[in-house]
């Protein structure tokens, strides 16, 4: 079954769904859990020590949750927070780390955004050969 399970994480109440429906995964296959966290940056150069600061307490904020997720649950949840773009980053983690599925959250891009740009977990299918769930 899914022994080694990848988790897109970024606090939303999609990823924390992503990761109950994974931690139900690993109690029933006695698997392991990698929660990562891709942040995104594009600031430009006078606000990258803000955005650095306010990055640092959501990690520190998001990493309690996924260990206390861990606890409650009795399951191994490791967590790691990196920058880049989430699709791609979590495609390659996956390869690299030989990951037996990839979970994430499914977000509603709104307004001029969906026009310009697709969705992390539209980009993850294409960019992966693992499976692939995404949770609505």
């Amino acid at each position: 079954m899914f022994r080694k399970i990848l988790v897109g994480f970024d606090g939303s109440k999609e990823s924390v769904k992503a990761l109950e429906v994974a931690i139900n995964l690993a109690k029933a296959s006695n698997g392991k859990i990698k929660v990562v966290e891709v942040i995104r940056h594009e600031p430009a150069i006078e606000t990258y020590v803000k955005e650095n600061i306010r990055d640092k307490d959501k990690i520190i904020k998001h990493r309690e949750m996924v260990i206390k997720l861990s606890q409650e649950n009795g399951i191994e949840i490791d967590y790691h927070a990196t920058y880049g773009d989430p699709s791609l980053v979590l495609s390659k983690i996956a390869e690299m780390e030989d990951f037996d599925l990839i979970i994430v959250g499914k977000r509603k891009i709104r307004g001029i955004r969906k026009v310009f740009t697709e969705s992390v977990s539209v980009n993850l299918v294409k960019n992966t050969n693992k499976p692939v769930l995404v949770i609505i």
